[in-house]
């Protein structure tokens, strides 16, 4: 059997770009939403929804693995996958509760008046991603850098945040491993699929407190402490950021066996990882207090 690299009709050189408008996506999604309005000084909005992002190419150009350029140019059908922004369920609750206002005039109705409390939960699943090697070797045969793993085993056995995302022993070269190198003509596209694997989820619940306060009949005040992350619940950027690659030869692939070895950590929470889609979110717990005048 002839290698793919040596099949190519222009074997004289190494690498060639060629760019077309082909790929294509699709994108459904289940959108709900419940809303109280003023029941008792409670205003709540609970929104859901469920989604999945299908496409060959989730970018114009490839800054990161297979987001545009496939991993092999002449099987462009095994590039239809999750986007690489798939979201596949979110549930947003916001809510406002305004206390009641003693009864009266005087100081201590504007002491104990206008009080209020605004809640706001996200949940959201993680993004896709997969794996692939980092230059260590041409093994699936394309010539096109970034080859993608044969999946032997379950990516999640034993797996906990941060540090054990994905089970790597779950992966190896796609090819027939002797010597840590393949045996020729064994070279094969990887089994995993493009955007096969997912990140860690998002979980964040952000608290208010604030009162308003006339001052006159024409300028107001407001004053708020607000608790970001309130129980503080750490939340860990994909594994894929903030380097848009994860590799699955992070350790190197075992040389008799080609299996790769070790757990791919996270190596950044949401609100520093470049590329976290939570702008500002994602960080420990952050109390803010504030003071606002209206007029």
């Amino acid at each position: 059997m002839t290698p793919l690299a040596e099949s190519l009709p222009y074997p004289d050189y190494g690498y060639i770009n060629y760019w077309e408008t082909s790929a294509n996506s699709n994108y459904n999604s289940l959108q709900t939403q419940l809303r109280i309005r003023n029941l008792h000084g409670i205003e709540s909005t609970v929104n859901y929804n469920y989604s999945h992002s299908i496409d060959n190419a989730s970018d114009g150009t490839d800054f990161e693995p297979n987001a545009a350029q496939p991993n092999n140019s002449y099987r462009v059908d095994l590039e239809r996958g999750n986007s690489n922004f798939d979201v596949r369920h979110r549930l947003t609750w916001m809510a406002d509760y305004k206390l009641p206002s003693p009864k009266g005039a005087g100081a201590w109705s504007k002491l104990g008046g206008g009080w209020a409390i605004d809640s706001v939960l996200t949940l959201q699943t993680g993004q896709p991603f997969q794996l692939n090697f980092n230059y260590s070797g041409d093994y699936d045969g394309t010539g096109e850098y970034f080859p993608r793993p044969d999946v032997i085993g379950n990516p999640f056995a034993g797996t906990s945040l941060p540090n054990d995302v994905i089970n790597l022993s779950a992966f190896k070269v796609p090819c027939t491993f002797s010597e840590g190198a393949c045996v020729t003509g064994t070279q094969h596209t990887g089994t995993e699929g493009r955007n096969s694997l997912f990140g860690p989820p998002f979980k964040q619940w952000d608290l208010a407190l604030y009162k308003d306060t006339a001052i006159n009949e024409r300028l107001k005040m407001q004053f708020r402490a607000d608790f970001f992350n309130i129980v503080n619940h750490p939340n860990f950027t994909n594994p894929f950021l903030p380097t848009f690659f994860a590799a699955c030869d992070n350790n190197g692939p075992v040389s008799s066996t080609g299996v790769c070895q070790g757990f791919l950590p996270t190596t950044a929470t949401g609100d520093v990882g470049e590329g976290n889609p939570f702008i500002g979110g994602g960080g420990p717990r952050g109390i803010q207090l504030a003071l606002r005048f209206t007029f």
